[in-house]
C-alpha cells in the first residue's frame, strides 16, 4: 500500500509540477532518510539534541536551496530557520526538562508490556528533540513565504526603506498567522482523535487530561511549534528586508561607479 501511494503521488508531482515536482519528490525522501538518520544515531547512545539540530539545518538547505534555488531570498530564509532552530534547542531544553513528559504513558504500557523499560536513552533529550523536528515545517513554509513576498515588494517598490519593508513582512506574517493557528490546531485534532475518544469512554476528567502525559506532551509541542511560527515572523521580516536593502544598496553603488566612469572611458 505504501509502494502504491508514493507511486501516485510520484505521478502526479511529475504532473502537476514537473521538474519542482520532482524536486520535491527527491527532497522528500531525502529528508526521510535524515530523519531515520537521526533514529541511528540515537541509538548509538548518543545525545541527540546536536545531531538533531545539525540534521534539522541540513533538511532545512535541502528544502529551502534545492527547491526554490541559491538566492537571497532563500539565504534570508535559512538564516531566519536557524536562528529559530537554536533559541528553541535552549527553549525546548528548559521545558522539557521541567514538564516531565519523558517515558512511556499509561496509555501505551499495555500495548508494550513485553517490551523491556530499560532502553538505555536520555528519553528527556529525546522528547526534546521529537518538539525540535516538529518545528521545522512550519517555520519553513512561513520564513520562505515572507522572504519571496518582500523581495518581490523590493522589486516593485525600490525606494522603499528597510524600516516599510519591514512593516510590510509583519503584514504579511498577520495573514499567515491565522491559518499557522488553524493548521496547528487541527493537526493535533486529527492525530488525536482516538486519544480523545479513550478519554471519553473511560470517564477522564478534566483534570486527569490536563494532567495526562500524553495530551500534555503534545499541548506543550503544538504550542511551542505555535511559538515558533510566530516569533519566525519578525525575524524572517527583519533579516529579509535587512539583505533586500543591503542589495540594492551595493547594486546603486555599483551601477553609480560605472556610470562615472563611462565618461572618461569615451574621452
Amino acid at each position: 500500500m505504501i509502494a502504491a501511494l508514493s507511486i501516485i503521488l510520484f505521478i502526479l508531482l511529475i504532473i502537476i509540477g514537473g521538474k519542482r515536482g520532482l524536486k520535491t519528490f527527491i527532497t522528500l525522501y531525502v529528508n526521510l532518510f535524515l530523519v531515520l538518520t537521526i533514529i541511528v544515531i540515537v541509538g548509538w547512545g548518543f545525545n541527540p539534541i546536536i545531531p538533531t539540530i545539525v540534521i534539522c539545518m541540513l533538511i532545512s538547505l535541502i528544502i529551502l536551496f534545492l527547491l526554490n534555488g541559491f538566492n537571497k531570498k532563500t539565504i534570508a530564509s535559512f538564516i531566519s530557520v536557524s536562528i529559530i532552530l537554536i533559541l528553541f534547542a535552549f527553549i525546548t531544553f528548559i521545558v522539557g526538562n521541567n514538564a516531565y513528559i519523558q517515558g512511556y504513558s499509561e496509555e501505551t504500557v499495555e500495548s508494550i508490556s513485553y517490551v523491556t523499560y530499560n532502553v538505555g536513552l536520555d528519553l528527556i533529550s529525546l522528547s526534546n528533540c521529537v518538539i525540535i523536528i516538529g518545528l521545522i515545517g512550519n517555520i519553513i513554509d512561513t520564513s520562505i513565504a515572507i522572504s519571496s513576498a518582500l523581495f518581490e515588494v523590493k522589486e516593485n517598490n525600490p525606494k522603499l526603506k528597510q524600516s516599510e519593508l519591514f512593516t510590510s513582512g509583519m503584514n504579511i506574517g498577520k495573514d499567515i498567522l491565522g491559518t499557522t493557528t488553524n493548521t496547528l490546531f487541527f493537526a493535533f485534532l486529527g492525530s488525536y482523535m482516538t486519544l480523545l475518544i479513550f478519554y471519553q469512554d473511560h470517564k477522564y476528567d478534566i483534570l486527569t487530561i490536563l494532567n495526562n502525559k500524553v495530551f500534555v506532551s503534545e499541548i506543550i509541542r503544538i504550542m511551542l511549534s505555535g511559538i515558533a511560527s510566530f516569533l519566525i515572523i519578525p525575524i524572517s521580516s527583519y533579516i529579509t528586508s535587512l539583505i533586500c536593502t543591503k542589495g540594492i544598496k551595493n547594486n546603486e553603488k555599483i551601477k553609480n561607479s560605472i556610470w562615472k566612469q563611462k565618461p572618461n572611458s569615451s574621452r
